[in-house]
């Protein structure tokens, strides 16, 4: 009796793959835009006679972003005993640069609240890793000589690329149903969206680095580290308590932990150094979640 012929019809994973591909050649791939706060706060900072209040008075269009930059202000990091009055202090305490990251941190969390069902769970999912990595590379980047809000923003960022592809879901329905072949697709392409979306929204180069390495574990590109490089170990400690993630190279051989000199620190740096993550973990966590 003959087999019966193979069916040479492409599978669900592999045809939203071409739909992807396809749409990023012809630029056709519908985009995340970065929210108008994010984009009127960058373009306020950049005025050469800018007025700290009438910035201040921008920021409280958004309320929520108002209580995140006052409640960062009091945080360990940036507070010095007092609580600022009021939100121009609190601005004057962080700095622009840093009221600018920091928006942009907050705003990308409007970005995965997706009422899509279908894909809400794994948003959800890909945010509070996203949450994570920012707030250990937060506090990673004092230790390695990196601006820790810049460091914070390169955190939640990384991960960008995914939303299309998710937002693509709703036209392959049996996809939902195969958490492995979403989760493959997302390894293979959140990196490489990622950065097409980062340069985009006209990031620099460093920051677009981050998205396009995000799990590019044993990338060693320059011989001195870079914000890809603590990104990369900061999303590697979110990786350890989890056995569904069995393919992790060992920590001590990956180039950005090495080019970090992590390996020289002592071991009471070393536990100092977890219980402040901890603390300041759960502060940013509390306002980004």
């Amino acid at each position: 009796m003959a087999a019966a012929p193979q069916s040479t019809e492409p599978t669900p994973k592999a045809q939203l793959l071409k739909l992807v591909t396809d749409s990023l050649r012809a630029g056709t791939l519908e985009l995340p835009s970065l929210p108008d706060i994010a984009i009127d706060v960058r373009v306020a900072i950049t005025q050469p006679e800018l007025d700290i209040n009438d910035l201040a008075k921008l920021i409280q269009q958004d309320p929520g972003l108002s209580a995140y930059l006052l409640k960062i202000s009091h945080s360990v990091h940036y507070s010095r005993g007092n609580p600022a009055r009021n939100l121009t202090a609190a601005i004057r305490r962080l700095g622009l640069n840093a009221a600018r990251d920091l928006t942009a941190s907050y705003a990308l969390k409007a970005l995965f609240l997706i009422q899509d069902t279908a894909v809400k769970s794994s948003m959800r999912d890909i945010w509070r890793r996203s949450v994570y990595t920012a707030s250990l590379a937060h506090v990673m980047a004092r230790h390695c000589g990196f601006d820790p809000d810049r460091a914070l923003l390169a955190g939640l960022i990384q991960d960008i690329g995914a939303l299309p592809l998710l937002a693509n879901l709703k036209d392959f329905p049996s996809l939902t149903s195969e958490p492995s072949a979403i989760k493959e697709l997302l390894n293979e392409f959140t990196g490489k969206i990622s950065g097409l979306i980062l340069h985009n929204w006209h990031f620099d180069e460093e920051l677009i680095l981050v998205g396009l390495n995000r799990e590019n574990w044993m990338r060693d590109k320059n011989p001195t580290a870079d914000l890809a490089d603590l990104i990369l170990i900061a999303r590697y400690h979110t990786y350890l308590d989890e056995r569904s993630h069995g393919k992790l190279p060992q920590l001590s051989r990956l180039p950005a932990f090495k080019k970090l000199h992590l390996q020289e620190m002592g071991p009471e740096q070393g536990l100092a150094f977890l219980s402040e993550a901890k603390q300041e973990i759960s502060e940013l966590r509390s306002a980004l979640l």
